[in-house]
């Protein structure tokens, strides 16, 4: 996985929305003619997903259920990105990774790894590689939708999405394209990395009670 380049600043500044504004202004966005794409740079190591039911199995401990349930929406995933395809434009999903890997993180890849044999294009960045850009903290959690608008996510204390700070500039929707693009390029195809680093890993809290 090869260097981080610049980064476009570290935090969004602008209007701060709800989740529930978040989500309505984001799908008025992503599915209108000019949109030209979409970047996901996704950093934390933990994140809570309670409105998930696969995420719920596997935080209960039901390991095999999780997996179920995630394999269950992938005619859903492949029926997605196939409508994105056919609107012209694409989504490229960036993954940091700090190994050795959280439990939520085992479920996550799982979770991505559907999505991008359904069509997204995801890669994985080492943190490491972040460190020069990391010295006064860690990177926000990141969407752009092209031209115009980069969303900086929101977590409350427990992981739990809140909401997100909304800039409306191309200049700035244009440097995080461009960082998450190059981040995308010299990272490790998602498909690749789980062959090589998460295959047959079971969350801690999914662990088979020894003998």
């Amino acid at each position: 996985m090869g260097e981080a380049t610049g980064t476009p600043g570290r935090m969004v500044s602008g209007d701060r929305l709800t989740l529930d504004e978040y989500a309505d202004d984001f799908n008025e966005r992503f599915w209108r003619p000019r949109n030209t794409g979409a970047w996901k740079f996704e950093r934390a190591q933990t994140f809570r997903q309670p409105e998930s039911a696969s995420w719920n199995a596997f935080h209960g401990g039901n390991w095999e259920l999780s997996l179920r349930l995630l394999e269950e929406r992938r005619a859903k995933l492949e029926d997605y990105f196939d409508r994105i395809s056919a609107h012209g434009f694409f989504v490229r999903r960036v993954r940091v990774v700090e190994e050795p890997l959280s439990s939520y993180l085992v479920w996550e890849l799982n979770s991505l790894l559907i999505r991008h044999q359904s069509g997204a294009s995801i890669s994985v960045v080492d943190a490491g590689s972040l460190e020069p850009l990391e010295r006064e903290g860690a990177l926000p959690e990141i969407f752009v939708i092209g031209p115009d608008t980069v969303y900086q996510v929101l977590y409350d204390a427990d992981g739990v999405a809140e909401g997100a700070i909304r800039c409306v500039e191309r200049s700035t929707a244009r440097r995080w394209a461009e960082f998450i693009d190059a981040q995308h390029q010299n990272g490790e195809k998602l498909d690749a990395y789980f062959d090589r680093a998460v295959a047959g890993l079971r969350p801690a809290q999914c662990e088979a009670p020894s003998a």
